[in-house]
């Protein structure tokens, strides 16, 4: 978890905390509440992010909770990748009764949950399907 301690955040302002679920009946809340995603009750221990000022807006019109917990969060994966622990990154969930689940209180927002665990087989290397370069990179505009 020190990865997502150390990611950069807007001004350094680290507006986030993460709540780690290990309790069974809790995930298995967790999992009705995300679209009973079996990984969810399974892994070892699900990650919540959570945006502690989710109404900041920077001037570029952006929130930067959400923006900095994603920069956490794949911190995480990555580490959890060398670690060799598998991960998933779930945006597929009811907002209201994780909060409430979580004990998040009003004003703060989940913004990801992601279970974390070692996978029941190695994890094998895969092609995947991408845009070709060409399709998503642009020089000096759109």
């Amino acid at each position: 978890m020190d990865s997502v301690r150390m990611a950069p955040s807007a001004s350094n302002r680290q507006d986030w905390e993460f709540i780690l679920v290990d309790d069974h009946s809790l995930k298995e809340k967790l999992y009705r509440a995300a679209n009973k995603q079996s990984f969810v009750r399974e892994a070892p221990v699900v990650v919540a992010g959570v945006a502690t000022d989710p109404d900041e807006v920077m001037s570029c019109g952006v929130n930067p909770g959400t923006v900095d917990l994603s920069i956490a969060l794949d911190h995480l994966t990555l580490r959890a990748a060398e670690e060799g622990l598998g991960t998933c990154w779930i945006g597929a969930f009811d907002q209201g009764k994780t909060k409430e689940l979580l004990n998040v209180p009003n004003g703060n927002k989940v913004i990801a949950l992601m279970p974390l665990g070692y996978p029941k087989s190695e994890l094998e290397p895969k092609d995947k399907t991408r845009k070709d370069l060409e399709e998503v990179i642009n020089y000096n505009g759109f």
